[in-house]
This record gives C-alpha cells, structure tokens and sequence, in this order.
C-alpha cells in the first residue's frame, strides 16, 4: 500500500510510516500554553486521583474554536448514552463517520471536539456521529466500549452498509475505535470501511511509556499521569482485566490510518499499534508529526501542522467519501 493509497484499494500489505515537520511558531505558542495549563492541571490531578474532580465541567469551560457554516446538530440517543450527530448541508451519500473522543475516559465530549468533528462533516461530506459514551469514574472501560459499539450499531443501521462507515478517535476515544472493531468483529457484526485513530492508547502496561523519552518531552500528561489513570480504571473495574488493543487478535480489521506526534506521551503506543496491524496482515499508515502537543489536530483552525494532519486524514478518506452511494430499499 503506498503514501495516498485509499481504504479500498487493492494491494499488498504494507505498514509504512511517514514523517512531517513541526514546530511552527503557531505549533510552539500552542505548546507553552497547554504546558502552563492542562500538564499542571493534569499534574495536580495526579497527586489526588480519586478526589471528586469535578469531570463534567472541562468540556463547558474550553473556549469554542471556529467551526464549518452550513452545519446542523442534532441529539441521538443510545441505549445508555447520547451522541450528537452532524450533518453538513446537502449530505446525501449516506457516509457517517462514527467518533469516539479522547479525555482520558474522564471528560470530554461534544464542545470540545465540535471543531474538529465539524471540519470532517464539512471536508468529507458525511454525517460525524460523536458519541458521548460513559466516563471514568463512575463507569467503566468496558461501559465506554459497549457504548462506543451502540454508536456503531446505530450507524450501521442509519448507512445500510459496513461501507459508508469509518470509525475514528483520539488518544483514549481512538483506543475505543480499535476496541470496537475488534468487539464487533468478535460479535460477527461486519467491520467498517476504515479506522482513523489519533495519537491512541493501545497498551494498558504502562512499563514502555514511562520508559520512553517522550514520557518527559510530552506537553499534556506528566509521567506519573499514565499509572493514576491506570489505578482508576482498574479500580472502577472491580479487578475485570482492562483489555489492550495492541495485545488482541487484529486479523480482518480495515484498512488504519495512525496520526500521533513524536513528542507525546503515547507515541510508543501508536508505533506498537502500527506494527501489530502489520503483524495481523491489516493494511495500515504511521503518519509521525514532529514535536506536536497531544491530539494537536484539535487545533486545525489556528495550528498549520493540525491543519495538514486532517486534511491527510481527508485524503486517506478520500476514496470512501466519494464512493457510490449505499441503495436503500423502500
């Protein structure tokens, strides 16, 4: 599979990796700002996991960021959860992209990813379905995970074909799009058209991440951050094992594309990914941005480095978004 190959092309197995500059001034601006803000934040949260942290309010106190005109929202509800879904106007090929946020499965949701969620609506001309599964610490892994494949379900069922759907996610959201593929592969449910997955927690062991140096280098998440979040999945789980995507069975999951930084704290995780994918016969790019922070696509309305990172994302998707439409019967 060579650089600009689509989902469905037809082509020998390959993981390859791709690498892009960094460190724009933009990029380096961003950098201090989430060192002086979110690391100290996510510093303090680690000496006091288990105080009542009030999760719920981060996605309401982020400042909204530009978003495509033309776009209509509306709420979905899920069997335990809602998603809002996005539609750009005009959409009629029946493409809906299934999004899974990252927030470290604490907080998170619909404001703070209605950028980038709104530009792939836009870019790709497809419904985006951003499911607001449940949270740490009063869920579990595994509540998120049944609802992330609810979300799935309930595209599947709006498309009409495993075709006209992707799933995607960041950091702990793209542990959950790998997660639910293998889940719903396991169920004998069909797998979608492609995953996208940004800088993804793949590896519960933590052992690798702390030993790396971007567990120093990274600008959101201090080192010990990686074993508190650990200590709190593992203890609202209630001794369950947490499964790690990177340690299961791979085999007839969909083409992946794999965005992360060479900075960030779970770059070793993103690298361990791709070459499992590889290992399993999956069809997968790395695409490794220099010295960017953690999920700097985020940013795509004012990082040119987070810009160029979705439109890649955009053009990996680009042969499915322009795919004939699924026929619906009457």
């Amino acid at each position: 599979m060579r650089t600009g190959d689509r989902p469905n092309a037809e082509s020998s197995v390959l993981t390859y990796r791709t690498e892009f500059p960094g460190h724009s001034l933009r990029s380096r601006l961003l950098d201090i700002a989430i060192r002086l803000t979110v690391k100290s934040t996510n510093f303090l949260w680690s000496l006091f996991p288990h105080l009542p942290w009030p999760y719920h309010l981060v996605d309401r106190l982020i400042p909204p960021l530009p978003v495509p005109s033309g776009l209509a929202r509306s709420s979905i509800s899920l069997p335990n959860c809602t998603a809002e879904l996005t539609t750009p106007a005009g959409h009629d090929n029946g493409k809906i992209v299934v999004y899974l946020h990252g927030g470290a499965f604490l907080f998170g949701g619909r404001k703070l990813h209605r950028q980038m969620t709104g530009r792939f609506a836009d870019e790709l001309h497809a419904q985006v379905l951003a499911v607001d599964y449940r949270k740490l610490p009063r869920a579990t892994v595994a509540d998120a995970l049944e609802d992330s494949v609810a979300g799935y379900r309930y595209a599947l069922q709006q498309a009409g074909r495993p075709e006209d759907v992707v799933l995607m996610g960041d950091s702990a959201g793209g542990y959950l799009a790998l997660m639910t593929a293998v889940e719903i592969r396991r169920r004998g449910m069909p797998v979608p058209a492609a995953i996208v997955v940004m800088a993804p927690l793949t590896d519960w062991d933590m052992t690798a991440k702390m030993a790396a140096p971007t567990a120093r280098t990274c600008a959101v998440f201090p080192q010990r951050a990686s074993t508190r979040l650990l200590a709190v999945a593992e203890r609202a789980a209630g001794g369950q094992a947490l499964e790690s995507p990177a340690h299961c069975d791979l085999t007839g999951l969909p083409p992946t594309l794999v965005q992360v930084s060479d900075s960030e704290l779970l770059y070793p995780d993103a690298v361990l990914i791709a070459d499992r994918l590889r290992e399993h016969g999956v069809p997968c790019e790395l695409q490794v941005w220099h010295r960017q922070v953690h999920v700097f696509q985020a940013a795509a309305s004012i990082v040119p480095e987070a810009a160029a990172a979705v439109d890649r994302i955009s053009e990996f998707l680009a042969g499915w978004a322009t795919a004939e439409p699924a026929q619906h019967s009457a």
